[in-house]
């Protein structure tokens, strides 16, 4: 008999971290943060010291107390004594702090599996941003690819890529003594590169699975408008072409599709695309497993770079991920002279570069997940970017789609695969999907479940 406990992702979006234990093999499949993680008890500059581990997690029960999971100095401030690993691996599905965010307190003896796609890109995050993100250390770390076979003791599981918002994203079958399990990870039908997603639900519908865990964001009680990145790309080039002065385009880094769908709309619209180096560096370490253009040396992109220390733009004020792009350099001086020539990559943080940019009718084009420009917790962020977009005359616009299913993909995906229990996961509406499947079980947090 096996058993899955969820310690995260059940009646919660993200938060992943779902234990597969068979008679002799312990895994987890991914193992992410909440979005809400510990916002009940911490704020702003209101948080745990690193130097503490895991002491303030488990006082506030925020993290499953767990033996022989997690590292030596995690626990060396809290009641759990450590004790050697037991786990045999934890396969990660693609690199979003959801899913991959809480890595850094396991035990570093603990197997990490992951695409190559996915380790990439935490190197180049890792690298640019060591104070901010920490994926933990790890002593054996493997690379899988879609369609490979990793046998763990008795359980075989076979990576399939999905398409996500973000690259190098899987899906798993997982075949066990006691049947088959398939686990969506985070998917979407609705991008360039949909195919990747039907690849899964055809092999996971031909493995005929006793169990689909399926991640249900987008489940939601009412159907909404579904746009696809083509949409978005029509969109953005529109407004582009219609402009009369700078574009600015707001987007995840990690999106690099909706970086492509920029790239073109600003091509197409016979501007020159920009990117700050931090972004330019992370294009430039997917460049060639992804299929982008080159940063250092296209034509139909210039990197920014910010004034420094001299205030002249020197080799010596920039940084070693910074100096490579030294070559394809454009400043607020070149923008500001020809506004009408450029799409400029922005966000919150870069504001800044406004003041010295000084744009006259310029447009903003805000192309995330609408939650962070229209959710409550972030209405304070959103005054003072209306209050700079209104400074200088700015005009905002929205063009999105998101990194989830659409609720009609969802349930073309459990019809298609035909599993015999369905458990769904990474939602808030789980209680929808027992309108498109007989045995529908909703976890709990904790709860585990017989396969």
């Amino acid at each position: 008999m096996s058993t899955l406990t969820f310690y995260g992702g059940a009646g919660e979006i993200g938060g992943n971290k779902i234990l597969l234990q068979s008679k002799s093999a312990k895994i987890y499949l991914d193992f992410g943060e909440p979005f809400d993680f510990g916002a009940e008890y911490f704020y702003e500059w209101l948080t745990p010291r690193a130097a503490n581990g895991l002491e303030c997690y488990f006082e506030f029960d925020i993290l499953p107390k767990i033996p022989r999971l997690y590292g030596r100095t995690q626990l060396q401030f809290t009641d759990l004594p450590y004790e050697k690993p037991d786990v045999d691996a934890v396969f990660i599905t693609h690199h979003h702090a959801d899913h991959a965010g809480h890595l850094s307190f396991l035990d570093e003896d603990i197997p990490v599996h992951l695409g190559h796609g996915t380790k990439t890109i935490i190197d180049a995050y890792s690298a640019l941003f060591p104070g901010l993100l920490n994926f933990g250390e790890h002593n054996n770390v493997s690379l899988f690819k879609s369609g490979d076979r990793i046998k763990v003791k008795d359980l075989v599981i076979r990576p399939i890529h999905v398409e996500h918002s973000a690259p190098g994203a899987y899906g798993f079958i997982i075949d066990t003594p006691g049947g088959t399990i398939a686990y969506t990870g985070d998917f979407r039908r609705h991008g360039p590169k949909r195919e990747l997603t039907d690849d899964f639900i055809n092999a996971a519908a031909e493995a005929k699975p006793r169990i689909l865990i399926c991640e249900g964001t987008r489940m939601t009680l009412d159907p909404e408008k579904q746009f696809d990145e083509s949409q978005v790309y029509e969109k953005i080039k529109g407004i582009i072409k219609r402009s009369k002065g700078l574009v600015f385009g707001e987007f995840s880094m990690c999106n690099i599709d909706r970086f492509k769908s920029f790239y073109a709309a600003a091509r197409d619209a016979g501007r020159v695309m920009v990117v700050d180096t931090k972004y330019a560096f992370i294009l430039d370490c997917l460049k060639d497993k992804v299929g982008l253009p080159d940063p250092k040396t296209d034509e139909f992109m210039r990197v920014y770079f910010k004034l420094s220390r001299s205030r002249e733009f020197c080799e010596a004020d920039y940084g070693r991920n910074e100096k490579g792009f030294l070559g394809n350099m454009i400043t607020y001086r070149e923008i500001r002279k020809s506004p009408k020539k450029f799409v400029m990559f922005t966000g919150f943080n870069k504001l800044m570069e406004l003041v010295y940019i000084q744009p006259k009718k310029a447009d903003y084009i805000f192309s995330s997940s609408e939650h962070f420009l229209e959710g409550e917790e972030n209405r304070e962020q959103r005054e003072v970017l209306d209050n700079w977009l209104n400074h200088f005359g700015i005009t905002l616009h929205k063009a999105h789609c998101s990194g989830h299913a659409a609720k009609s993909d969802i349930e073309y995906a459990v019809r298609k695969i035909a599993p015999e229990i369905l458990i769904p996961v990474h939602t808030q509406n789980a209680e929808e999907f027992r309108k498109i499947h007989d045995r529908v079980i909703i976890p709990k947090k904790g709860d585990r479940i017989e396969v």
